[in-house]
């Protein structure tokens, strides 16, 4: 740990932070983590990009109320869903339980009107599949509001438990189009004490923008589940530090704990 300037009520003083969230996500924890005192740089390593709502995903739509689980898998997924939900549906069927991927999804939802079941604790698929609700659906119609491709954990989960599975993409993840130094600028400018991750894709995409492998193995990466760690080692980073999930509490009482003269001993994976 260098010799930052620490005052109680700016603990991250002096820190650089890198925040990757697409851009429409990220303004509160920016705001947030710079009260704590931190520069924070917004590198957005996704794009969201809405699709047209049309063939299976709109008919589906139409038929919200055949379902009786809907799921929702990020922040970007309940927003468009709603959308495009509340452009056919002028009252949201009463009798579907919905579930979201983690607390900011929820709020979303609860934002709405809606109740929602999600965990608590972590911010992930495994997590929101072992909620009590979803143990015995045998016979059960879901619908998974997501993007285009991803993760197909929760889809295979929900079958082998004896529910049927469709899906309603509303939109696609891309990576954005950076210069190819310039992550290598930044760094050298104002080198990052922790660069935060919340899926494999951002992840894929800053190991892309990174010009040599150097550069890579020095990203201090937080990161915000085992599952994105390990996929750090196996990209050749081996630095990652694991945050206790992808909310902005979890983000901030991960950065905190490893970036505070209290834990100088341990941060970093030194």
């Amino acid at each position: 740990m260098s010799g930052f300037a620490q005052h109680n009520n700016q603990p991250l003083s002096g820190c650089t932070l890198w925040l990757t969230r697409p851009a429409a996500q990220v303004h509160k924890l920016q705001q947030q983590l710079e009260q704590l005192g931190a520069r924070v740089l917004c590198l957005p390593m996704l794009l969201i990009e809405p699709v047209p709502l049309a063939g299976a995903s709109k008919l589906r739509i139409l038929d919200l109320d055949r379902y009786d689980l809907v799921f929702y898998v990020s922040s970007n997924a309940a927003t468009l869903g709603l959308d495009a939900i509340f452009g056919y549906w002028p009252q949201y069927p009463s009798h579907l339980l919905n579930f979201a991927v983690g607390p900011g999804t929820a709020a979303v939802l609860e934002n709405a009107g809606l109740n929602v079941r999600y965990p608590a604790e972590r911010m992930s698929s495994e997590a929101m599949l072992a909620l009590s609700e979803l143990q015995e659906i045998n016979g059960k119609k879901a619908l998974i509001v997501r993007g285009v491709g991803g993760r197909e954990i929760l889809a295979e989960s929900l079958q082998a438990r004896g529910a049927t599975v469709d899906y309603a993409e509303l939109y696609q993840r891309k990576r954005p189009d950076y210069d190819s130094h310039l992550l290598q600028q930044q760094f050298e400018q104002a080198a990052p004490q922790a660069v935060v991750i919340s899926s494999a894709e951002s992840l894929d995409n800053l190991r892309h923008f990174c010009a040599t492998d150097a550069l890579w193995q020095a990203m201090p990466l937080f990161v915000s589940s085992e599952r994105l760690a390990e996929h750090a080692h196996k990209l050749g980073n081996s630095r990652a530090i694991v945050m206790a999930g992808a909310s902005d509490t979890a983000i901030i009482s991960g950065l905190l704990a490893s970036l505070t003269p209290a834990s100088a001993g341990h941060s970093q994976g030194q």
